[in-house]
């Protein structure tokens, strides 16, 4: 009974995640946001997931409103700092230990870094940076229209909480990213802040159960294979519809369902990658043209990188069970 229970409680979350991921899209499309981007799909659909089974409204509106803070001011500070050396090492390592260390959840920070670091591949420049900030708080109200009509969470199971990072932790966490960031700079990687995003992915999800180590090492196969899968799905449909992508949400939230479900990091990343993999080159043109070797090559060398900069900071580290306050 309590594996039904669970199973209820993680397609309650999941809808959630969904609703957040199709309104944000659905805004994105209707009004045409010019310098948009893959971003505030992030931060809307994993701060609603996050959301769902907080019972009181004010801590939610609290809450929400403070992520979409850190998320616009950490993505426009990053948004300025790509192209110069120096301020694109020290500001991500800056910004990411200040949020790790301040939030009072270490899974909203890693939302907030995931946000900030997904500027990279949005349109450069003051104004840009400047509208994406306004985006993403048009993403907070979206957070909070669908997680109030979510009448389910009180027969969900809470997503456990934690309390805002230690000042070592947050201290080993900015190290990594600001690591992450000198490795890219200097291999002059194209996704080099694939690197970045592997760390907080694996930081997001780690549990007393689920060690850095593990997930880490079940990351490193598992990118490779959903870009695989991504790519047989692009090589085979050569001229797909481009109303094919509306489905990329649902198969996105089944990667989601089986995260909140099973607790499957491996089969989480792999569905979650060949879903960016399809909607990155659809939503850019490229799927006609598709390059293989180059998506596969750039995505998982900095997947490969990030994860062994995790094994080498981590020791196999857990996050313990603690409180959450706010």
């Amino acid at each position: 009974m309590g594996g039904v229970f669970f199973m209820f409680s993680a397609l309650d979350r999941t809808a959630v995640l969904l609703s957040g991921c199709l309104l944000m899209a659905a805004l994105w499309g209707i009004v045409r946001l010019p310098d948009a981007n893959f971003l505030m799909i992030v931060f809307t659909c994993l701060g609603a997931a996050l959301l769902g089974d907080e019972p009181s409204f004010r801590k939610r509106v609290v809450k929400t409103l403070l992520w979409a803070l850190y998320g616009g001011t950490v993505q426009f500070l990053i948004s300025l700092s790509v192209g110069e050396a120096f301020f694109q090492f020290l500001i991500p390592t800056a910004a990411g230990w200040f949020t790790f260390r301040t939030l009072p959840d270490s899974r909203a920070a890693c939302i907030v870094m995931l946000t900030g670091f997904l500027a990279t591949f949005a349109p450069p420049g003051f104004d840009a940076a400047a509208g994406r900030c306004a985006d993403i708080f048009a993403g907070a109200l979206i957070i909070l229209a669908v997680t109030a009509f979510d009448s389910s969470r009180e027969r969900k199971t809470p997503l456990p909480q934690r309390a805002g990072s230690s000042p070592r932790q947050a201290l080993l966490i900015a190290a990594e990213l600001g690591t992450g960031g000198v490795v890219s700079l200097l291999l002059q990687l194209s996704q080099g802040a694939w690197i970045m995003l592997t760390i907080l992915f694996i930081n997001m999800n780690k549990t007393p159960r689920d060690s850095g180590t593990k997930l880490a090492l079940q990351r490193i196969f598992a990118v490779p294979l959903g870009i695989i899968l991504g790519g047989l799905l692009l090589s085979t449909f050569y001229r797909i519809d481009q109303r094919f992508i509306w489905l990329l949400p649902f198969i996105g939230a089944t990667a989601f369902y089986v995260l909140y479900s099973r607790g499957d990091f491996f089969i989480f990343s792999m569905i979650f990658m060949m879903t960016v993999t399809l909607f990155t080159d659809l939503m850019s043109g490229t799927y006609q043209r598709f390059d293989f070797w180059e998506s596969f090559f750039s995505r998982s060398v900095a997947t490969l990188i990030g994860a062994l900069i995790e094994l080498c900071f981590s020791y196999g580290g857990r996050y313990e069970k603690r409180s959450a306050s706010l």
